[in-house]
């Protein structure tokens, strides 16, 4: 834990503890459990993964008006109590803004950024959406008040009831290709992502929501162009039917120097599952 004034932030290290450090931004309806996921992929063991649950999410304190950019800073403390100076940082979905932040605001403590599946900037990417996703933003833009009853609705009361652990999980993933459905056949991985998604709601859904409306419905505090760091590397997959593979293409043309990899037969949540070998030639190779 990570405690200033009425503020605590919540962390967890998993795999080398004395490892080379990189730092997870978890997905929507996720938290800081998902590095253990990620970790449990890794073939190499030199590797400390650091997963952070943002504000209200697992156990860490709820914080209104929360932005994406103060999150690099919540890094930062964290980086600076645990003694790095420097790290690299993975994000997955729409834990890709919170990447980028750091990206933009703390660059000379990165040493490589990674995005996987990301969910880009909303407005220019909007009509590349799907009916049900332009759906939830007009809604989460208009009413943001009711985005809370329906995360709790569809996920937070299934969440700490281990007996509907199955609709839990099937209501996360419901929008997604079979592929990635296909990878909770392996009871570990299904094991380890409803318990990080488990966690996310153990405060209830004031937090999730938050993430969601700033996922969804707000300004990122900072444009792409800006970002003045180069070694950051996206990670798409041609049949991810919740993010389409033009918010990586547009992401990556934005920012100079940044690379592209999209894989032909992977869709969402396949690729950790698929190219963690891969991806993991590409964490702490500086630029």
């Amino acid at each position: 834990m990570y405690t200033e004034k009425e503020k605590t932030i919540s962390y967890e290290i998993f795999g080398n503890p004395n490892g080379k450090p990189l730092f997870i931004c978890h997905g929507l309806n996720s938290s800081r459990l998902e590095a253990k996921l990620i970790e449990s992929l890794l073939s190499k063991d030199d590797i400390k993964v650091i997963g952070i649950d943002r504000a209200g999410i697992g156990q860490s304190s709820f914080q209104k008006n929360r932005t994406i950019l103060d999150f690099a800073d919540d890094i930062v403390n964290i980086a600076n109590k645990l003694g790095i100076s420097k790290f690299s940082i993975m994000g997955t979905s729409a834990g890709a803004s919170y990447v980028l932040a750091c990206a933009y605001k703390i660059p000379n403590r990165l040493v490589s950024a990674h995005i996987v599946s990301g969910l880009g900037p909303i407005d220019e990417n909007l009509n590349n959406l799907s009916k049900d996703t332009k759906g939830f933003i007009s809604l989460a833009k208009k009413l943001p008040w009711a985005v809370k009853p329906i995360f709790w609705l569809f996920m937070g009361r299934l969440s700490q009831n281990e007996k509907k652990s199955d609709q839990f999980l099937k209501n996360i993933i419901q929008s997604l290709d079979e592929i990635d459905k296909d990878i909770f056949k392996d009871n570990k991985l299904k094991n380890l992502f409803v318990t990080s998604c488990r966690e996310a709601y153990k405060q209830g859904a004031n937090g999730v929501a938050q993430d969601a409306l700033l996922a969804y419905a707000a300004p990122w505090g900072f444009k792409l162009e800006d970002i003045e760091f180069q070694n950051i590397y996206f990670y798409n997959g041609k049949l991810d039917l919740s993010i389409p593979i033009s918010m990586g293409e547009m992401m990556s043309n934005a920012i100079v120097n940044s690379k592209l990899k999209i894989y032909p037969n992977d869709g969402h949540l396949s690729i950790l599952a698929n190219q963690m070998s891969e991806i993991e030639k590409d964490l702490f190779t500086a630029s």
